[in-house]
């Protein structure tokens, strides 16, 4: 398994993740970030949703493109929905439409 394909998120993942994403060229960095959100995101736990959201901010901080925008705001928007913040999520949904 990839250090970005973890499952499941604990304080142990968390540190390896970084490890390896402050090693990796931009370009795994940016897949990394989206590739690990990606899995995060499907969970129920508040923490772990947390989680995938602080990585997907970092790649909009660090790693953004406009061709992968849509499908982060898409992520970011269901993240959103799952932790409550609609209003938020209803602000990622109108970016994916522009």
């Amino acid at each position: 398994m990839n250090w970005f394909q973890n499952k499941n998120w604990s304080d142990e993942s968390h540190l390896e993740f970084y490890q390896n994403y402050r090693l990796a060229d931009s370009e795994t960095q940016a897949k990394a970030l989206i590739t690990q959100a990606e899995l995060l995101c499907k969970h129920l736990d508040g923490n772990t949703l947390k989680a995938a959201e602080s990585l997907l901010i970092l790649w909009m901080k660090d790693h953004f493109d406009k061709e992968t925008a849509p499908k982060v705001y898409e992520l970011m928007a269901n993240i959103c929905h799952r932790i409550g913040d609609h209003k938020r999520a209803h602000d990622f949904e109108r970016k994916i439409k522009r």
